[in-house]
């Protein structure tokens, strides 16, 4: 019945954008002549959008969880509703009395108005769950389940209920051909046991390090190639295999480990208060309540003017990579909260038709290096910064194999698009002084420098990353010198062991 409501709700903005792009066209005052003129084409508008609508039904996810692939989905249907409503109208009427700008602003106007609702039913959800008490991705486990029956539905279940952010589960294997690609609980199945290396290795490439493997399926039912494979990853790393029937009792084989228990003790709660510099307005201060409302308008804008560059590159990206047209990664953001950062594809698929892996040299293209080098690959991010998982200027998100050791002030902060390190240094620059960079931006944030930070990031898009020795120099000496200071005065300092060599 929710998704009818969703469904009706938007078939009925549907409906009314022919006539709010009316009023915006005709600044707000009712002409008669032009509202008679419009009824044809709102019904034709009608009509193509339950067709559309009701095929690719954007409205069968909840918008508290609506994804970046939930509102390209949505853009799609209502660019095919109001090309099916114009040929329609034409056919029957060639438009006549109506303003051929009317089309373009009703395009603005719904896809806006579609796409808000759900993004900010999205932040609502993601501001009632931070409310509190935010849980750091360091002590989140990534877990891949092998099998699928009713104990597997069980699991997640769970999983779900008692371990949301302890134990998060990436995916499903199965022996089952007719299984693959469909979903279970929302979790995908992703491919046979025996392929087990492999998936392994396309996860890491999108940032995701799986930690355990729960094992659904009975030992005795596995076939031999899908049992060699899970204990060649359990001998050969330190992935952890979790055999569920023999740690449930459900066989006559007991645990191999005898504990009898599904998954790691309890994570460590990250309380506000635990956090360096404090988290009152995003660490910023009062500054970070205005830097979040610029963040949401600025990306609104620049969504709404830029949607045909970034109509312009996926078509671009399709034809040099192929399909899917984004690609994503789980980094860790603020507080250490995992979230999926996207890029638009630049790279061809890492495996070739056999299974074997192909350098990366031979996967970049001419057109994805250009992307790259022009930061277009970057714009699906824009999607990150509306929904509150980063913002414009901030520290770069890193991979948490990448993250600093014993640095959580930088995961005190939404990352960001640009930030301090990508316009004062080069790609080669060590990781310390990167850190040292961000960690002095986030002590010294001003409206003023995320201006000029926003400045010098045009400028490198023009000539090309140039390291500035005498920025690095000057953050190295005030981080150091705040470090001897605090110590002097016997308070904690912050944690940048980078500094002390």
């Amino acid at each position: 019945m929710r998704n009818y409501r969703a469904l009706v709700a938007d078939l009925g903005w549907v409906c009314l954008s022919p006539y709010i792009a009316l009023l915006v066209r005709d600044n707000f005052v009712f002409n008669q002549p032009h509202w008679d003129a419009i009824i044809p084409y709102s019904g034709f508008t009608f009509v193509a959008g339950a067709v559309v609508f009701g095929a690719l039904r954007p409205h069968k996810t909840l918008y508290r969880y609506t994804s970046l692939f939930d509102l390209l989905r949505i853009s799609a249907a209502v660019t095919l509703t109001i090309f099916l409503a114009l040929s329609l109208s034409f056919l029957t009427s060639r438009l006549e009395g109506v303003a051929r700008s009317i089309p373009v602003i009703q395009w603005l106007i719904l896809i806006a108005i579609l796409i808000w609702i759900r993004v900010l039913a999205r932040m609502w959800s993601e501001f009632q769950r931070r409310s509190n008490v935010v849980r750091g991705s360091p002590t989140t486990e990534h877990v891949l389940v092998i099998g699928v029956s009713h104990l597997t539905e069980l699991y997640l279940e769970s999983l779900a209920v008692y371990a949301p952010r302890r134990l998060e589960v990436v995916g499903i294997l199965s022996e089952h051909r007719e299984l693959r690609g469909r979903l279970l609980r929302n979790q995908v199945v992703l491919g046979a046991p025996e392929k087990l290396a492999s998936v392994l290795e396309q996860l890491e490439l999108h940032g995701v390090e799986v930690a355990r493997i729960a094992v659904i399926e009975p030992v005795e039912r596995l076939s031999r190639s899908a049992r060699n494979a899970i204990l060649a990853v359990e001998q050969t790393s330190d992935v952890k295999i979790d055999w569920l029937p023999e740690r449930l009792g459900l066989t006559e084989e007991s645990s191999k480990d005898g504990t009898g228990q599904v998954g790691p003790a309890a994570g460590t709660k990250f309380r506000k208060n635990s956090w360096p510099f404090g988290v009152e307005g995003g660490t910023f201060g009062r500054y970070g309540y205005v830097k979040r409302a610029a963040d949401i308008i600025l990306a609104a804008v620049l969504v709404i003017a830029l949607a045909p560059l970034i109509g312009f590159v996926g078509l671009v990206v399709v034809a040099d990579v192929g399909l899917p047209i984004v690609f994503w990664q789980k980094r860790p953001g603020r507080f250490g909260c995992t979230f999926k950062l996207y890029k638009f594809r630049t790279m061809r698929a890492p495996h070739d038709g056999e299974g074997k892996r192909i350098p990366d040299e031979y996967r970049s293209t001419g057109i994805g290096r250009v992307l790259r080098r022009m930061r277009l690959d970057e714009l699906p991010q824009l999607y990150n910064i509306l929904i509150g998982e980063m913002s414009f200027v901030g520290p770069r998100p890193l991979l948490p194999w990448d993250q600093p050791i014993n640095v959580i002030s930088r995961l005190s902060v939404r990352p960001g698009l640009t930030g301090l390190a990508q316009v004062h240094g080069d790609r080669d620059m060590p990781p310390n002084d990167k850190n040292a960079l961000d960690i002095w931006y986030i002590k010294n944030a001003s409206p003023w420098l995320d201006l000029k930070i926003a400045v010098r990031t045009g400028l490198v898009l023009v000539r090309g990353e140039r390291l500035d020795v005498k920025m690095l120099q000057r953050v190295r000496e005030a981080l150091k010198l705040e470090l001897e200071d605090s110590s002097a005065a016997g308070a904690p300092a912050v944690n940048m062991p980078h500094l002390a060599a």
